[in-house]
């Protein structure tokens, strides 16, 4: 297929997309930056970019592939002048890309004038000095190899500065209470799989925006730590492009095998190293540790994690996948429920912050039986000033699934109200409302006061062990529904199922501050009741149960 978007790096590596295998996720980005085009009219200022090319190509010794080309444009790409499409870009790929490449070549275009902005400089931060020091010392070795860059720029071990522009290039370690004063254009962090929090990103991104175009790049393999900072970025740009959001800031160039499956194809591997096509030492090297990772099993966790990006532990670890996550989101009018008996769940952490509430029902469709959970989460404003959550509450609430309660607690008669006002607009007969053992005793005397049937489930491996099976097998079939619930998706992501020695499986926390899980936690404690629900069918849909009265 031909592609005419105005600029012929875009073109050119959207055609490869569509001859080489290519990563689901980068496909996504595609069609993002396409529907972006037509929606916003991004632009690529294309007399730079083909400025930085023709700078690269001569100073640096090798000719650009498309897939760099491609990635070259988008510090570039802009919704107006002086506007970026994107400041955040996120590069995860195989070892041997050339990450720390693409950032060094990026260097030279950014400081100098080929940007043309005053003081527009660039600092490198890793969580090592060795790691930190990589693309600053490509570039000081690139301008001592060329007698005109020696004339552009000054340099030191610890320094360099493009004269005209008084553009800087500086690299730092994690140690994130020395930068006062800090004035960078774009911040570079390395490797960021490393990262465990956002203290250093905090306090470099956080100086960004006193000098035009601020720009931030995450360049990084996969890792070994979960719940980590890579962790969140690649699950943001992956909900990004799935959800084909243009409001994002975030560009997620994410390279990598879709399947475990394909780990010893090597016919595949481009889609994690889009480069092994055009560095046949490259891919000799792929080909020498894929032998070895057939003969030693710990090799082969190191090729699949770092060579094809694929994080092994993923499939034992998640509840769905996000695809099926997202495949929760189904049409559904909650109206179609009226008269139907369904069970509650309620569940929170702590009665400070975020409380999770919900209602079950479970329909027969096509001969089978498929769940629908209606939720609300009511989060104590007060929690709100102590963390940033990493969801979108205002876009939430404007969707009707939060409400903000003022104070400093949670007072039960708003968890009340709502199955009240459920019960009263939509006839619902309600078989139990569920919860554990701790929460019943907070909030069971305002639920007796009117009339709600509270009641316990156990909490733990015994009962998680019992329904994950149950949980996995709606996921896998697409037989759960959430509706268009944003809340009900992070929570399900949000949710980690870990196994004991003995088998036994229990679902947690990915993060405990910062990813809630109250939602999902409710559902699973309606799921504990569900053969208290009566089933619905559209006969008896549209005949209407009997109506309780609370």
């Amino acid at each position: 297929m031909k592609y005419n978007t105005g600029c012929k790096y875009f073109d050119k590596w959207f055609e490869l997309c569509d001859k080489q295998p290519t990563s689901i996720w980068n496909l996504h980005l595609r069609a993002l930056i396409l529907k972006k085009i037509e929606k916003q009219h991004i632009y690529v200022d294309v007399k730079k970019v083909d400025k930085l090319i023709k700078t690269i190509e001569k100073y640096r010794p090798y000719k650009l592939a498309p897939v760099q080309k491609f990635l070259h444009c988008i510090p570039y790409t802009y919704l107006a002048p002086g506007i970026k499409a994107w400041n955040e870009i996120l590069i995860e790929s195989g070892r041997g890309f050339g990450k720390n490449a693409y950032v060094s070549d990026y260097i030279l275009g950014a400081t100098s004038n080929v940007n043309g902005i005053k003081g527009y400089n660039v600092d490198i931060v890793a969580t090592s000095e060795d790691q930190a020091k990589t693309s600053f010392t490509d570039v000081y070795n690139a301008i001592g190899d060329n007698t005109d860059l020696q004339r552009a720029y000054k340099r030191t071990l610890v320094e360099i500065e493009f004269v005209r522009t008084n553009s800087k290039v500086k690299y730092y370690t994690s140690n994130a209470k020395t930068k006062d004063g800090l004035r960078p254009g774009a911040v570079v962090f390395d490797e960021i799989h490393a990262y465990e929090d956002y203290d250093n990103i905090k306090v470099f991104r956080s100086a960004l925006g006193k000098v035009p175009e601020p720009l931030t790049i995450y360049i990084t393999t996969n890792g070994y730590v979960r719940g980590g900072v890579l962790d969140d970025l690649v699950t943001e740009g992956k909900e990004c492009l799935l959800e084909q959001d243009l409001e994002s800031k975030l560009f997620p160039f994410i390279a990598v095998i879709d399947r475990y499956e394909e780990w010893d194809d090597p016919s595949l591997w481009v889609k994690a190293n889009p480069m092994i096509p055009y560095l046949p030492i490259l891919e000799q090297e792929y080909k020498d540790a894929f032998r070895n990772a057939k003969k030693r099993p710990h090799m082969k966790v190191e090729f699949i994690t770092k060579r094809l990006n694929f994080t092994m532990e993923d499939t034992d670890t998640a509840v769905a996948s996000w695809e099926d996550i997202l495949a929760t989101n189904q049409e559904v009018n909650w109206k179609d429920f009226m008269g139907c008996s369904c069970v509650g769940g309620v569940d929170y952490a702590s009665s400070r912050d975020f409380i999770g509430v919900g209602l079950l029902f479970k329909k027969i469709v096509n001969d089978n039986t498929k769940y629908y959970f209606k939720h609300h989460t009511f989060i104590v404003e007060e929690s709100l000033k102590l963390v940033k959550f990493k969801v979108d509450l205002d876009r939430a609430i404007s969707e009707g699934l939060v409400t903000i309660v003022p104070g400093k607690t949670m007072d039960p008669r708003y968890l009340t109200s709502w199955f009240l006002n459920e019960v009263k607009e939509n006839r619902y007969i309600i078989e139990a409302i569920a919860t554990d053992d701790y929460r019943y005793e907070l909030i069971k005397d305002d639920f007796n006061e009117v009339g709600l049937p509270l009641t316990t489930v156990r909490s733990g491996p015994i009962s998680h062990g019992k329904i994950a099976p149950i949980i996995e097998k709606l996921f896998a079939d697409n037989n759960l529904v959430f509706g268009d619930d944003m809340m009900m998706r992070w929570y399900t992501n949000n949710v980690k199922v870990v196994t004991d020695g003995k088998g036994n499986k229990t679902y947690q926390k990915q993060d405990p501050e910062r990813r809630k899980t109250d939602g999902f936690m409710a559902f699973i404690h309606a799921m504990l009741k569900r053969d208290s629900i009566r089933i619905a069918t559209m006969s008896n849909i549209n005949k209407g149960f009997k109506t309780y009265t609370y």
